[in-house]
């Protein structure tokens, strides 16, 4: 048992032993002079596009908590978004997402319906990632890049994940078999419970579903506008298509949960990815940096502290009004 423990302990600091190589193979004069070229319009184009995208995930799961029944204000569902996310970014395959379970329990929700809801929209955000990431991995790694052959690949798919949604009553038919033979030689008990997961489940995906795809689908079309600004700011040569489709192998990839956040694991992605656009390797590491770990912890940062500030504002005013 302590070896297996032992084992996962070395597991989750491959990316970081792998990062510092990296960090050890480039040379510091470049990756400084990368960052003085670095053009600070487009760079004010990416700030913008994340705290739009931020507005976008905060609007969503202010819309899917209303879906079910539950009035949670725009600034406490922002700390929803952002707090969690940092977390996510220091902890193995971002599982610290999963903290924004507790703040759905604090506005009274129940724990099946908070885990349900926070289960579906990470499985929703990934199934966008995956499908968006075979159709770049398609335009990446093709002899010819075809934008149309990737276009077949990913139309497809979005369809396979509404159809999903549409279909959910077979889906639903499906779970209910499980389920009974699941707990066919339980306890009345687990039964109920069993049935209590069920039915919040089924009704989160009922009711949240497609708010959660569309909504999503806007999050993750405004990252590759990120992408595509960071990669301008860089003044970089290549085909963009490509920068950004390698963001989606990156984030994929960083997924794994053999690192913290990402590091190491996301930067080769890139620079495995660029590299072969002629980008140099020093560029590739500095632009995972940035926008994996370094900008997007101080816009998380920024942003948090400005929702904090605001909020304690509003605190004051009421309690002065009520003096």
């Amino acid at each position: 048992m302590n070896n297996r423990a032992s084992w996962q302990k070395w597991v989750r600091v491959l990316g970081i032993a792998l990062l510092v190589w990296l960090l050890s193979q480039m040379s510091w004069k470049q990756i400084w002079q990368a960052i003085l070229a670095l053009n600070p319009a487009y760079l004010a184009g990416y700030l913008g596009s994340f705290l739009l995208m931020t507005l976008v995930r905060t609007i969503r799961l202010h819309r899917v908590a209303a879906q079910l029944g539950y009035l949670i204000p725009l600034r406490k569902c922002s700390k929803a978004i952002l707090e969690p996310a940092l977390i996510g970014m220091v902890t193995p395959g971002r599982i610290g997402e999963f903290s924004r379970v507790g703040y759905f329990l604090a506005e009274g929700m129940p724990l099946a319906t908070a885990v349900s809801l926070v289960t579906l929209e990470r499985l929703i955000d990934l199934s966008l990632l995956l499908v968006f990431g075979l159709g770049g991995l398609t335009y990446i790694l093709a002899p010819n890049p075809d934008p149309w052959l990737s276009a077949a690949i990913i139309g497809p798919g979005l369809g396979l994940i509404l159809g999903a949604f549409r279909g959910y009553g077979y889906l639903t038919r499906g779970l209910q078999s499980l389920l009974r033979l699941f707990f066919r030689r339980k306890s009345s008990l687990a039964t109920r419970i069993g049935s209590a997961w069920e039915e919040s489940a089924l009704r989160v995906l009922k009711n949240t579903g497609l708010v959660l795809f569309s909504l999503g689908l806007v999050c993750l079309l405004l990252n590759f506008l990120q992408v595509y600004l960071l990669a301008g700011a860089f003044g970089f040569q290549a085909d963009r298509l490509v920068v950004v489709f390698a963001y989606t192998s990156s984030a994929l990839v960083s997924l794994l949960p053999v690192s913290v956040g990402g590091l190491g694991t996301r930067e080769a992605t890139y620079i495995t990815i660029l590299h072969r656009q002629g980008i140099r390797k020093e560029q590739a590491l500095l632009f995972s940096l940035l926008d994996g770990f370094v900008l997007s912890l101080a816009m998380i940062a920024f942003t948090l502290g400005l929702v904090w500030l605001l909020h304690s504002i509003f605190r004051k005013k009421r309690g002065s009004r009520r003096t």
